[in-house]
């Protein structure tokens, strides 16, 4: 009978110590490792939180927060559950950058908080979020002047190190979001006319035409000089400057607000 006790104990420690297997391990490489599984699969972060102690306490950091993926749950907050609002709040707070797009789009679009939604779209567009600098640089390039220069350089950053396949998808995601919400801000001072203008200027633009001249001439130039096919994918346009190219785009997507479409 004595020699049972030890066994007992033994396996008491290895139960304890079985429910506890990060025990040793820094609690920021915990967090570390929970904010990628968090970034991938919002389910893998449940299953992740219920395996152990240490898990369970690292995802309570905002780093966490800040990396989860939420695309899976629904943008509009009329369309959300309590609980759900909540944990998207706090995903807000830690500096998400999916839900400060998600914030910037309605304060923006919907909820007439021009400033708020500006500045929850420019830090998710500091943060790398590729949707918010598409539409944080359209808007830059709405309001001209020295802000338009800016809104230029960012567009054509992004294309240029995301290829213009990038562009389409952005513009399929902010139309996804805009037809479920009511628009109530078109961007004022982008319209009809203002599409007349543009072409007239892309016309005698002497930036476009010096890459035109260098370019040799086929016989689909008359589409390619155009720039947009007429479905909505985007189109890379090797005639055009920046300048007139993100010009055009900006009318397009203010034309998006207006009718749902990119279409010309």
């Amino acid at each position: 009978m004595a020699n049972l006790n030890p066994t007992k104990h033994i396996t008491k420690r290895r139960r304890k110590n079985y429910h506890q297997p990060f025990k040793y391990v820094p609690k920021e490489l915990l967090t570390e490792i929970l904010a990628r599984v968090a970034s991938s699969s919002i389910t893998d972060l449940v299953n992740a939180k219920a395996c152990c102690k240490g898990f369970l306490e690292a995802a309570s950091e905002d780093y966490v927060f800040e990396h989860v993926t939420i695309d899976s749950f629904p943008v509009l907050p009329w369309k959300i559950s309590y609980g759900v609002s909540s944990f998207l709040e706090r995903c807000k707070k830690s500096g998400n950058p999916e839900a400060l797009f998600r914030q910037g789009m309605i304060d923006f679009f919907s909820a007439l908080k021009h400033d708020s939604g500006l500045k929850m779209l420019e830090r998710a567009a500091s943060k790398g979020h590729v949707e918010a600098t598409y539409v944080y640089g359209i808007l830059l390039v709405c309001h001209g002047a020295e802000l338009r220069n800016k809104g230029v350089k960012l567009l054509s950053d992004l294309k240029r190190s995301k290829s213009s396949l990038v562009i389409t998808e952005c513009r399929k995601k902010v139309q996804r979001i805009t037809w479920g919400m009511w628009v109530n801000n078109y961007v004022v001072g982008i319209g009809p006319a203002q599409e007349e203008e543009y072409m007239k200027k892309r016309k005698t633009c002497s930036s476009c035409n010096s890459k035109l001249a260098m370019c040799s001439f086929t016989t689909d130039q008359s589409k390619t000089r155009s720039g947009w096919t007429s479905d909505e994918d985007f189109e890379d346009d090797p005639f055009s400057c920046d300048s007139c190219l993100w010009d055009l785009e900006a009318n397009l997507f203010c034309k998006m607000l207006r009718t749902g479409s990119y279409r010309r």
